[in-house]
């Protein structure tokens, strides 16, 4: 299996509808080649992790670089495994909601980074360690039952 993290740059006509456009049809790409994974997204930038049989994750890495919603693709990590973090997921996408909506929601010190509001290509490799981070968020909401939680820090896009 391989995963693949990358960062990008977001055009500027990406609205939320085109967002969870977007993710609905990689979930159900993704799906139909047993791959998973997460897309983060700030008002900026692209944060995905890919992962699965390793002819199907390159095929749709090949695939996003050709397309025209980002630019400044930055392959981070490309590394075989055999656990896989988002096996549950085809594709959650993840919009980060602003600061100022977070400031009253006392979950959001515990959920967030403050790594996810800085320029993620200015964290260089660092950034990748926020895909692992949130595998490990994910892993534990889902034992205690309280998924749900995200949508308190995230606009949370699962199809």
């Amino acid at each position: 299996m391989l995963r693949l993290i990358y960062t990008s740059v977001r055009s500027s006509g990406l609205d939320k509808v085109a967002f969870e456009q977007l993710c609905e049809n990689a979930s159900r790409n993704n799906m139909a080649l047993d791959v998973g994974g997460l897309l983060l997204s700030n008002d900026l930038e692209f944060m995905q992790c890919l992962e699965g049989p390793t002819e199907a994750v390159a095929a749709i890495y090949k695939k996003i670089v050709r397309d025209s919603r980002h630019s400044d693709i930055r392959l981070l990590v490309s590394e075989t495994t055999d656990n896989l973090l988002f096996a549950t997921w085809s594709m959650l996408g993840l919009a980060i909601k602003p600061q100022s909506v977070l400031s009253s929601e006392p979950i959001a010190y515990t959920l967030l980074d403050h790594r996810l509001y800085r320029p993620w290509k200015s964290l260089g490799i660092g950034a990748a360690d926020l895909i692992y981070e949130y595998a490990k968020v994910k892993a534990e909401l889902e034992k205690a039952g309280e998924i749900g939680l995200l949508d308190k820090v995230f606009d949370v896009y699962q199809p």
